[in-house]
């Protein structure tokens, strides 16, 4: 098979979870209320910009403001690296921007970017003066003028402290894809050695439980409790109870994943529901009144074990591709009951919905149907029922299996 280019845009996709890397740089743009964008070397986005300006989303709508952003970009990361620290400057369109290379295996990779955000007011003359500087040959200036002028205000200590948790964000890429790599190479290892030793069912059978684990060790302990340590000073200094609220739940919720996921695969049914909780908890802090939720578990169904993190891909599916695009308050239920010998969980909304004829499953659901498949067989399974405007609903039914009991 032929080699990636290193650092490429194919490269990344193949080395680590884009998915988990959009979700940092997510958190990380509302927490700093600034754009945010990891790119290849040369610019070119590998992630989604997150929490965009306006103005730098109608700049990069045309192919010379395009052109001009990824080599701003691009600059950007190649003085960092020169400098071997975050690069603040100005972007040719005269926002202030902040660079960090994420250097892999002692090689450029890529750049984390973030900014887009003004150290003072402009008049509209300065604006003006700017664009006939920098934008000359742009057909929507007089637009982009006027979007320049909404671009946020933002004190330089504030520009400093988020270079300090840029790094924080640039140190777990690196982890991330260092980690991958090392697991794709064991992975190679593993497989020469079940080759010779198991046949085709046990291969596949290995490999699927190979790919959970390395799925499960994803999480970084010292970089999230890191993150978690800067967002709390940072409220204590704004003095912002919603953001303490959510470092808390967010903090609970790690301490589950991170207990759980080196020790066992198949966990109560309990720990799973108040992980949940937790997950949705974070998710109404962010909808606030756009968003409920509520949970009802049977006490019969509490001690039951499930494989490890089964619920979450559900609800966070619901909440992406149900709740995120609704204009109207959604609610989101979580239900436990023992249904003619078997454990059945749903998680229904009452959100967007879709198209069940068109429906194909993504990362999460598809991860939950392999797991199913691979602890219970025919014995477990998941069913989905949705209509466009009228919600969904996810179906898992389990085996009833308590205590100590695991599958052979």
């Amino acid at each position: 098979m032929e080699e990636l280019e290193y650092g490429s845009l194919e490269w990344w996709h193949q080395t680590v979870n884009i998915g988990v890397l959009q979700e940092i740089l997510d958190r990380f743009a509302q927490i700093l209320n600034c754009g945010a964008v990891l790119t290849t070397a040369l610019g070119v986005p590998i992630t989604t910009p997150s929490n965009f300006t306006r103005f730098c989303r109608l700049m990069r709508s045309t192919e010379e403001g395009r052109r001009l952003c990824w080599e701003s970009d691009a600059a950007g990361g190649r003085a960092g690296l020169e400098q071997g620290k975050v690069r603040i400057y100005r972007c040719h369109a005269g926002l202030i921007d902040m660079a960090l290379p994420v250097v892999i295996e002692g090689r450029l990779a890529g750049v984390v970017l973030c900014g887009q955000v003004k150290l003072r007011h402009y008049t509209r003359q300065e604006v003006e003066e700017l664009a006939g500087v920098g934008w000359q040959n742009l057909s929507n200036r007089d637009e982009l003028v006027d979007l320049f002028m909404e671009a946020p205000v933002v004190p330089r200590e504030v520009i400093d402290q988020g270079g300090e948790l840029i790094k924080l964000v640039s140190s777990h890429v690196v982890e991330l894809c260092e980690r991958r790599l090392a697991e794709k190479k064991l992975l190679v290892k593993d497989l020469v050695l079940m080759r010779e030793k198991c046949d085709k069912q046990s291969l596949e059978r290995n490999l699927k439980i190979s790919q959970i684990k390395a799925l499960r060790h994803q999480l970084n302990p010292h970089f999230m409790f890191n993150t978690l340590n800067a967002i709390v000073r940072l409220a204590m200094f704004e003095n912002a109870p919603e953001t303490e609220a959510l470092a808390y739940r967010f903090s609970q919720y790690l301490r589950y994943v991170l207990r759980r996921q080196a020790r066992e695969e198949l966990v109560p049914l309990a720990g799973e529901v108040e992980c949940v909780e937790h997950f949705l908890s974070i998710n109404k802090i962010r909808f606030s009144d756009r968003f409920d939720f509520d949970l009802h578990v049977d006490p019969g169904t509490r001690d039951v074990r499930v494989p490890f993190m089964i619920l979450q891909p559900l609800v966070e599916n619901a909440i992406v591709h149900g709740v995120e695009p609704s204009t109207d308050r959604c609610h989101l239920s979580v239900d436990a009951s023992i249904e003619e010998g078997s454990l059945v969980v749903t998680v229904s909304d009452d959100g967007v919905g879709f198209d069940c004829s068109n429906f194909s499953p993504g990362v999460g659901v598809s991860n939950v149907m392999e797991r199913l498949d691979l602890h219970y067989g025919k014995e477990g399974c998941l069913r989905w029922s949705s209509c466009p405007g009228d919600g969904s609903r996810f179906e898992v039914t389990m085996p009833l299996r308590r205590g100590e009991e695991m599958t052979g």
